[in-house]
């Protein structure tokens, strides 16, 4: 299972590109793709073959929305020794943020 983040964004279309990102994120929805949006990009977990697909289309969402340049950022996390998801990368720091814990600890 892989965990991607992405950021895809429209250039040369004004300042307010929401428009363009919703467009993007609908493209996400229709697949069932587990994923969060942020305030900076998208967060998606999966098989890594069918995001790399879906990123491909959502980037092309730009465009058939009148962009005629669109930048779009890729981090893949493809770990393989073991199963991850989103939700334990962030347990695992929350336990270690614990205000319980020792000092130095």
């Amino acid at each position: 299972m892989a965990i991607v983040e992405l950021s895809i964004v429209p250039l040369g279309v004004g300042a307010g590109v929401s428009s363009f990102v919703a467009g993007a994120i609908e493209v996400l929805q229709k697949t069932g793709l587990k994923h969060e949006l942020t305030a900076m990009g998208t967060i998606v977990s999966g098989d890594l073959d069918d995001i790399l697909a879906v990123i491909r289309k959502m980037h092309e969402s730009c465009f058939d929305a009148g962009a005629v340049r669109v930048l779009t950022q890729i981090r893949i996390d493809d770990r393989r020794d073991r199963e991850t998801s989103m939700e334990r990368k962030i347990r695992s720091v929350r336990e270690k943020l614990d205000p319980d814990r020792t000092a130095g600890g």
